[in-house]
């Protein structure tokens, strides 16, 4: 499979040769392999998928040890729905409910669910006996938590949440049911809730970013973020803040749909909700890019070469602290800043910079063995927060522009629909699988300290686009080369 990618105009220079590096390793046949196993899988079960009369419209294919291998759309629905004696464990709900939504809206889905969930409940008399009925209950209550918890934006609309609490009435007969359901409910408007507050804040926050068109301002003296606040540490920890507000708000829901329908360099970038609300995935990603704005910025606005060494360092800094606390996409967005063009032909300015903290980013930003280093990194964070304990640390941020890419391999990596019209639960799996990482991510709380300055001069302070960064970089530094110096004169009669 040849993976191709086209990155937009305005990513960052060096993001735009990581995403091409990548999809180069993606290419060969180590990298493949390594990346997605489902192959293997397919292999040793050895499935007949072919158009088969053997195949009724209803069956499931098995394992050995009972575990789903693919059915049809219905069968695999009918599995998901609980009775007395039965109730499938919370990884079959959680993959199909995430992954079925490319073939049915929740809102069919969820009707379909309630119809059968009426039909289990009518078909047999001890279902009405209060042991039946708590029974019952027990297992539409793990249904309806495994959805309204970790795919709590299906039920944005009043139609939802009416067929949940229809399910939910089937068997709460007395006290202790009906708190649980209270408890459900109460659960899934809490975040609704803070999904709604968060929006509104995001389009404030787009206003006041649309209408600050003031310019950096260059000075001899030190000026921005190092004057505020020269600690890199609470810089990273204000930076996590940011990151985790915005990366807990992208819903695993919307992730699907970004993968199925947006291509590879596209994914969630321009879509809105009915409301004209930018999606969380979008407003993560713009995040990452005015990031890596800033961080070029704060250098370009110094004029005088040590001023310049200093916060190019305190910069490095921070991102060597992001990476310590967990924060991966704080940490990619300043290295990708301080490296775009403006920033990274300043040799004057780099042959001042401490060399071992240059070494540092090489370290993390290798490419080789698709992202070897970075993954390492990452996988030692994620074992660090599974086994904190009490007040340790235990965010795990990645980085989210390989993330995305990683998880549209692995949804295209597979036919999701099979020759004999099965859908392909072991493909579900894989992909629910690190859908779960991504919940456990980001429903970490961020207990740092807040700096409300610090943070405020990191959301709002203007930056500027390639062609003012440019003009900047040459008052740094004047052209040198002939091409620079031609560089140089079209800009400024561009003005």
């Amino acid at each position: 499979m040849t993976i191709r990618v086209s990155i937009l105009p305005e990513m960052p220079a060096l993001i735009r040769f990581i995403l091409e590096k990548q999809a180069a390793i993606l290419t060969s046949s180590q990298s493949q392999t390594g990346m997605i196993s489902l192959t293997q899988q397919v292999n040793a079960v050895r499935l007949d998928t072919h158009k088969s009369d053997t195949f009724e419209q209803n069956d499931l294919v098995l394992d050995n040890s009972g575990a789903v291998l693919s059915g049809s759309r219905d069968a695999l629905i009918r599995r998901l729905v609980p009775t007395r004696d039965f109730c499938p464990d919370e990884a079959y709900i959680f993959s199909l409910l995430v992954n079925i939504r490319t073939f049915i809206s929740p809102h069919e889905l969820m009707q379909k669910i309630v119809q059968y969930c009426m039909f289990a409940q009518n078909a047999d008399s001890h279902n009405f006996a209060k042991e039946g009925r708590g029974r019952m209950f027990a297992h539409i209550l793990r249904l309806c938590s495994e959805w309204a918890t970790n795919i709590p934006y299906d039920f944005k609309t009043e139609y939802m949440r009416t067929r949940l609490n229809e399910l939910l009435r089937l068997c709460a007969v007395d006290k202790t049911y009906q708190q649980k359901t209270t408890d459900l409910q109460a659960t899934l408007r809490s975040s609704l809730n803070k999904l709604d507050r968060y929006e509104k804040a995001v389009a404030n926050l787009q206003k006041a970013l649309s209408e600050n068109t003031t310019l950096p301002e260059q000075s001899d003296s030190m000026t921005g973020l190092f004057l505020m606040c020269n600690d890199a540490k609470t810089v990273a920890q204000q930076l996590t803040h940011i990151e985790m507000e915005r990366f807990s708000m992208v819903g695993v829901d919307e992730i699907v749909q970004s993968l199925a329908s947006d291509p590879l360099s596209e994914i969630g970038r321009h879509s809105k909700n009915k409301e004209g609300v930018i999606s969380s995935i979008s407003f993560y990603i713009e995040w990452f890019n005015r990031l890596s704005a800033f961080a070029a910025i704060e250098v370009l606005k110094q004029t005088k070469k040590r001023n310049r060494v200093a916060v190019f360092e305190f910069m490095i800094d921070i991102a060597k602290e992001c990476c310590e606390i967990g924060n991966f996409n704080s940490m990619m967005a300043i290295v990708a800043g301080l490296s775009l063009p403006a920033v990274s032909r300043l040799k004057k300015t780099w042959c001042r910079v401490e060399k071992s903290k240059l070494e540092i980013l090489q370290h993390q930003l290798d490419p080789s063995g698709n992202f070897l280093s970075y993954r390492a990194t990452i996988k030692a964070a994620q074992w660090r927060a599974d086994s904190a304990r009490g007040n340790q640390p235990k965010i795990v941020i990645p980085f989210f522009v390989l993330l995305l890419k990683d998880l549209f391999l692995i949804y295209h990596g597979h036919p999701r629909i099979l020759p004999n019209a099965h859908l392909n639960f072991m493909a579900f799996n894989q992909l629910a699988e690190q859908l779960r990482d991504v919940i456990q991510w980001k429903s970490t709380i961020c207990t740092f300290e807040k700096n409300p300055q610090v943070l405020q001069y990191l959301l709002i302070t203007a930056v500027s686009g390639e062609k003012d960064s440019m003009l900047m970089s040459f008052e740094c530094e004047p052209p040198e080369s002939s091409s620079e110096r031609e560089q140089h004169k079209k800009l400024r009669g561009g003005k």
